[in-house]
């Protein structure tokens, strides 16, 4: 399972995005590279949001630290 995201351990010179299925990516902005791992700690990061189709318009669906699902508009 992905560590959750901190953002307060990113280096200075990194941002980060997050796709549709909760993945997070980060970007080296002095470089313009890009890498599924956390520029610390090497393992990848999921932002425990998901964005589903077969939910209404608006709504995505997260993750407590345990696993448990949840429903956000």
């Amino acid at each position: 399972m992905a560590a959750p995201l901190r953002r307060d351990t990113l280096p200075e010179n990194y941002s980060y995005g997050v796709c549709e299925d909760g993945r997070v990516f980060f970007i080296d902005d002095e470089t313009r590279t890009t890498s599924w791992l956390h520029p610390c700690t090497d393992e990848p990061v999921n932002s425990g949001h998901m964005i589903r189709s077969d939910l209404p318009t608006g709504w995505e669906e997260g993750f407590t630290k345990e696993g448990a699902s949840f429903f956000i508009e």
